[in-house]
């Protein structure tokens, strides 16, 4: 078994596998391709519209009898199993592209250690042997050139290190992609034998993506796969990533723009802050408040001193405020024209395969003009976020639509020097503070969407946004 040695790290071009990866999208379109025409061209007329391996439908069928139903049956098989072999050929591509990404950014470290040794006079052998010259007869017992010596050594050693960690990179990445390829059993995607076959292609998708769990993992991982391997997953299970949160965006990340009231519970709560703490907790259930269903919700979460992120959902936000709809319907209106010409350019650059690619627009700020929202969030940042995918139609031209959320983010918090008149009562926020500062109530995240929203963008009459 070839292993990865430092020489061939150090001089490999890996292009070929992008190259590669590229052809297996194509093979994977066309196998999709032949199995759609096989279920609509063959199936459908030969079961007249009916039987298991048919969409639903009614019909006069053309043929029947047991060698009929044979013939159904084995034809469904052979759909099924280009199906399947379509999501194992995007396999191949996902671990070639993902092979190739991790040897490039281990051969970058690589090269940058090499680089910086060399700077400081080092030598760096094809086999990685790294030296420095000795010193010259007349310095060998100098004490302070003998430590400047030792001193420059040492920071030697600490690229050496680099180039030890990328030569191991690079190896578990060939592992990595080996243990993927090997994954790839035709005798598991066989739906004569199997009956999972095309859920088991699709794992061995996923597998070879190397999908993650962690949020901030996954969105660097859905930004950097292949559009083509993005339509797969998509197609296969869009209900499981959107749910992970692919339709987020790629780029922006939010953090709390203040530092509200600062740290939590660092004096001990007094009467008067208890007492503060029993008049604020009054304005929740009917009081100040009534009215304003999700001010009060907030309020009584930062109440429940758990400092938990909040998620809500955005829908009745867009109902209520007017502006807040306006500017999210900007947003789709500036962004899409764009967003479907990136999707056309990358369906025309993978050969007319399905690609999918994340979009997002700028970061937005917005202040609700509604009350109810007013009080319970005010000013927020916003933006419209999502995939936009490009399939190709019966006449091959992509047909491009956008599966997309409106996302805003907001801390609940209270600064200093600040009031509001909520219903005639009025609430500073240096008051609300030091429930916080207490310990008696504790500030918090807030994080909103709406549901998925899909629309057509290759269509003029398709609506900007539908109505929540």
């Amino acid at each position: 078994m070839t292993m990865v040695t430092f020489a061939l790290l150090r001089h490999a071009t890996f292009d070929s596998l992008d190259h590669a990866g590229d052809t297996w999208n194509g093979l994977s379109g066309h196998l999709e391709h032949v199995a759609g025409r096989m279920r609509s061209d063959v199936l459908q007329p030969l079961t007249g519209g009916s039987g298991p391996y048919a969409p639903p439908g009614t019909g006069n069928r053309p043929w029947t009898g047991a060698a009929a139903e044979e013939a159904a049956r084995e034809i469904g098989f052979l759909t099924d199993e280009l199906h399947a072999f379509h999501y194992e050929a995007l396999a191949v591509s996902a671990a070639l592209h993902r092979a190739k990404k991790a040897f490039t950014e281990a051969q970058q470290k690589l090269l940058r250690a090499i680089g910086d040794a060399e700077a400081l006079g080092a030598t760096v052998a094809e086999d990685g042997t790294v030296t420095l010259p000795d010193l010259p007869p007349e310095e060998r017992n100098d004490p302070e050139a003998i430590a400047y010596q030792k001193r420059k050594w040492d920071e030697v050693q600490q690229h050496v290190q680099v180039m030890t960690a990328a030569l191991t990179a690079a190896g578990e990445a060939d592992n990595a992609m080996a243990t993927a390829l090997r994954a790839l059993d035709p005798q598991d995607v066989d739906p004569a034998t199997h009956p999972d076959a095309v859920r088991n292609a699709v794992s061995d998708l996923e597998a070879a993506t190397g999908m993650p769990t962690d949020p901030k993992a996954l969105k660097d991982w859905w930004a950097g796969l292949d559009p083509a391997v993005r339509a797969g997953l998509l197609t296969a299970d869009s209900d499981k990533l959107i749910k992970a949160g692919i339709l987020g965006p790629t780029e922006y990340e939010w953090s709390s723009p203040d530092k509200g009231a600062g740290p939590w519970g660092v004096r001990e709560p007094g009467i008067a802050d208890q007492m503060m703490q029993v008049e604020v907790a009054s304005m929740v259930g009917g009081g100040a408040l009534a009215g304003y269903p999700a001010a009060a919700r907030n309020l009584a979460h930062y109440l429940d001193n758990n400092g938990t992120p909040l998620d809500l959902e955005v829908e009745p936000m867009l109902r209520d405020d007017a502006l807040f709809r306006a500017n999210a319907d900007a947003q789709l209106a500036a962004n899409k024209d764009k967003w479907r010409q990136a999707a056309v350019e990358a369906f025309e650059k993978s050969g007319g395969v399905p690609v999918s690619i994340p979009v997002e627009s700028p970061v937005d700020q917005n202040t609700f003009q509604d009350e109810n929202w007013f009080y319970a969030i005010g000013s927020h940042p916003n933006l419209t976020s999502g995939v936009v995918t490009a399939v190709p139609g019966a006449d091959g031209k992509p047909q491009v639509s956008l599966e997309y959320q409106v996302n805003v983010w907001d801390r609940y918090n209270w600064d200093e020097g600040k009031s509001t008149q909520i219903a005639g009562t009025n609430v500073t926020d240096h008051d609300m503070a030091t429930l916080h500062q207490t310990g008696l109530a504790k500030e918090f995240d807030i994080v909103g969407r709406t549901k998925p929203i899909t629309i057509r963008l290759d269509d003029p009459t398709s609506p900007g946004r539908q109505t929540p």
